[in-house]
């Protein structure tokens, strides 16, 4: 058995038994995990109710080879991101960017850049006010580090240049744009205009702080959006809880 020591991001809590919990953390260290916290739900240093979600903590567990499920020993709040709790539209893009780092992670992965992502995205949509352009960065920039980014310099298909100034389609089992060739011969796309285009590409290559004080018209944030859902459905074969909240 091996003590290990990491911050670590509350992504979800299951209640275990009568006074436990089971809590699944994303931490810089050792990537997505899952620890047993024995006791935790009577007290844990005069706090009742165990860890919360959406809490910044710095760990200690134990790692068990022989199990996923590791033992939490210590455990410090560092973080609890409180002016999230105040406002429904700051808190459900905050459980939306977890249920992402749920579905996209792997247990035991480590990805310490999605890691400093999720921490400096969930203070950034804390401290600012409106939470859209912040949530469609992480999106954008989840799918950049974790291979998933879809071409949008060219037409995915052939490598042909795309006309950012018209309109143009989007096909998510080519993994991209298309140029009005291609577009013609593949039935599954949406459509997807030259402002978003560029603004992906922006997005894909900026750090969180920066894109907090980016303005994206309205309409092109219902596009993005739109193409997003469409394309990170696609990758993960599913519809995510979340998207019917923001």
């Amino acid at each position: 058995m091996d003590f290990c020591k990491t911050p670590a991001i509350t992504l979800r809590r299951t209640d275990y038994k009568d006074s436990s919990q089971i809590i699944t953390f994303y931490t810089r260290d050792f990537g997505r995990i899952q620890a047993l916290a024995k006791g935790l739900k009577r007290s844990v240093k005069g706090i009742s109710g165990g860890i919360d979600l959406l809490t910044y903590n710095h760990i200690v567990f134990i790692q068990r080879a022989s199990s996923t499920l590791n033992i939490l020993t210590e455990w410090a709040l560092r973080d609890n991101f409180h002016l999230l709790r105040n406002n429904s539209r700051k808190y459900y893009s905050a459980l939306y960017i977890l249920e992402l780092v749920r579905e996209f992670t792997e247990e035991n992965d480590k990805n310490a850049p999605l890691f400093e992502l999720l921490r400096n995205t969930l203070c950034e949509i804390a401290n600012k006010g409106d939470p859209t352009v912040n949530t469609i960065a992480f999106e954008v920039q989840l799918l950049a580090l974790l291979g998933y980014l879809p071409e949008m310099s060219g037409c995915a298909s052939c490598e042909a240049k795309v006309d950012a100034k018209q309109l143009s389609s989007f096909s998510a089992s080519e993994g991209g744009v298309l140029c009005a060739d291609c577009s013609g011969r593949i039935r599954e796309k949406v459509k997807i205009s030259g402002g978003s285009i560029a603004t992906i590409n922006y997005l894909a290559g900026k750090k969180v702080q920066d894109t907090g004080r980016l303005s994206i018209q309205s309409s092109l944030q219902v596009e993005i959006r739109r193409v997003l859902i469409y394309y990170l459905s696609f990758i993960l074969n599913k519809k995510l809880k979340m998207w019917r909240y923001i």
